[in-house]
């Protein structure tokens, strides 16, 4: 990707000459903690508070470097060659058509780990909720053009509180899952970071160790936050993808069985998840959140 410093101001404003999509980006399900007002976005990342914007390929920002954001919001991949690999069929050409420029964002593991936790059976805003109740409650108070932001908390701090204390920020019996597994994170050594190393299997069954963690988490966070491309999370909206675009690829009796049922079983999520990766390959999580995104706003 080339890189051209469009001028000398105070808000840095650079040309990106990569497909880029900011709005759908920040706006399409994998992050929680972010507020649009006006033109701008405004968000904590990484404990760095920052607003950006776009202004067709030029990017402005405010409070961090270019190489923070660009590391953030992964304009280091190729979205052409990523588009190329998954484009496999009318219906992602559609999706690719409408939201190209999409991103997965490079997520701190541990908040994507929380908030994914969070995230079992509940609507974008109700996460949002429970998040920025706990940033409130347990982050750090800062302050940043005009406006009063929280820092997600520290895994220290969140091992510290009480199952009373995270219900009372809107947790529900998530609150027990969350505190013990900060707390193994915090007493057991459970690196996070070290996943990036594994392999997608052996890394998924690592994380699955952990309290409240299910092959849905586990998959969200190791696409969100750890690299792994070819995580292919399933959810709703992707299990109603699969049933009205891609029935036909599948063994007649799952698709039976999913016409039939309302809820995934363990099995059953396992076998979509299969078929997410092998048809899409390497780059099958990007393929998830087009589709996602798509069967979402678009149809």
């Amino acid at each position: 990707m080339f890189l051209q410093q469009a001028g000398f101001w105070r808000t840095p404003k650079l040309i990106v000459d990569a497909p880029f999509y900011l709005d759908v980006t920040l706006c399409c399900g994998q992050v929680f903690r972010w507020e649009k007002v006006d033109d701008w976005w405004f968000g904590v990342a990484s404990d760095k508070t920052f607003k950006v914007r776009q202004l067709g390929n030029l990017v402005e920002f405010e409070n961090v470097d270019w190489p923070f954001v660009e590391n953030y919001f992964s304009l280091d991949m190729d979205l052409q060659k990523i588009s190329a690999s998954i484009n496999r069929d009318l219906h992602i050409r559609k999706a690719l058509k409408e939201y190209f420029g999409l991103r997965l964002i490079r997520q701190d593991p541990w908040e994507c780990l929380i908030s994914y936790i969070c995230a079992t059976y509940k609507s974008i805003p109700a996460i949002r909720h429970m998040l920025n109740n706990m940033a409130q409650k347990f982050g750090e108070k800062t302050s940043f053009d005009g406006r009063t932001f929280y820092t997600f908390p520290k895994p220290e701090m969140l091992a510290r509180a009480t199952e009373q204390k995270l219900k009372e920020c809107g947790l529900g019996y998530r609150a027990k899952y969350v505190l013990a597994t900060t707390k193994q994170l915090c007493e057991g050594g459970f690196n996070l970071e070290s996943l990036r190393k594994l392999p997608y299997p052996e890394a998924k069954a690592a994380l699955m160790e952990l309290p409240g963690i299910g092959a849905k988490v586990a998959d969200c966070v190791l696409l969100f936050s750890l690299g792994k491309t070819e995580a292919f999370p399933v959810d709703v909206w992707v299990k109603r993808v699969i049933l009205n675009h891609y029935g036909d690829k599948l063994a007649p009796e799952l698709l039976q069985r999913l016409t039939t049922r309302g809820s995934l079983s363990n099995v059953d999520y396992r076998r979509l998840n299969e078929f997410g990766r092998s048809y899409f390959g390497e780059y099958a999580g990007y393929a998830q959140e087009y589709l996602y995104h798509y069967e979402r706003i678009a149809i």
